[in-house]
């Protein structure tokens, strides 16, 4: 999980002398700019999902080592509970997944094989060492997946969008640390997540993620498209299509097929 660092940010203070006497006066301006980057950061963090179920119709292209093609797919979500994924393709069910704050399984029939753990499986797809059920949940759906603070991130304005980093991203990139990771979120000028980008230079890996084609739905906003882009010795990338988003409980069976082989994830 990516790890919260200590405190490296203070608000600095001029000393400057009075005949005899120092006085010490308060940079305003680092002040308001304190200031603005920490309600930037709230502003984002406000984006969450308050849904009890969504029901997501959707495309899904994937191009793992492990898992590769493409499929239809029935997304349920339970907010903070499950999400159960059905993937088709000619119509017939050819894949199914649950995953819950307890872990991961799925199975595929076309090999007779299935998949079950803890979310290490999950950062095991990804290659990346943070995702929890809600991290992953947030991901999916284009909401923030990390631990902001005005403490250990920055956030700017510029070029009609808002660009929040990690405090440490150079001290990461000079000494890298193993499970640190460089970051880097670009939101647009309604805190939608637009971009986020997250590079391990220890492990020479990045992940690269893109939101793109928000709509309304009910109360909230949702991204039509979401790109995962994994680089390490090859470059994977996970493409989902959202094309419908429904308010309601979804049918959600799951159990793993008798005589079903149990795939290891390396």
């Amino acid at each position: 999980m990516i790890k919260k660092l200590t405190y490296i940010f203070c608000l600095g203070v001029l000393t400057t002398a009075c005949n005899t006497q120092k006085v010490a006066k308060v940079d305003k301006n680092k002040i308001e700019t304190v200031s603005a980057s920490s309600k930037i950061i709230q502003q984002t963090l406000a984006k969450k999902s308050s849904f009890k179920d969504l029901t997501i119709k959707a495309k899904v292209t994937a191009d793992l080592e492990e898992i590769a093609g493409d499929a239809n797919a029935t997304i349920a979500v339970k907010n903070g509970q499950k999400i159960w994924v059905n993937a088709t393709k000619f119509g017939f069910t050819g894949a199914r997944a649950l995953i819950t704050p307890d872990g991961f399984s799925a199975f595929e029939k076309l090999g007779g094989t299935y998949y079950e753990g803890d979310f290490s499986i999950a950062n095991k797809l990804l290659k990346v060492d943070f995702i929890d059920y809600q991290k992953l949940q947030n991901l999916l759906l284009g909401k923030v997946f990390v631990d902001f603070n005005s403490t250990d991130y920055t956030a700017t304005f510029a070029n009609n969008e808002y660009t929040i980093v990690y405090n440490k991203n150079q001290a990461i990139a000079t000494t890298p640390k193993e499970g640190e990771y460089i970051q880097t979120y670009v939101f647009d000028n309604g805190f939608r997540l637009k971009e986020a980008h997250l590079k391990d230079p220890k492990r020479k890996m990045e992940v690269d993620l893109a939101y793109s084609n928000w709509v309304k739905a009910g109360e909230e906003e949702f991204p039509k498209n979401v790109k995962i882009i994994i680089k390490d010795k090859k470059t994977r990338q996970i493409d989902l299509e959202y094309n419908s988003f429904t308010f309601q409980e979804t049918n959600t069976p799951f159990s793993i097929p008798d005589g079903y082989k149990k795939k290891e994830i390396k």
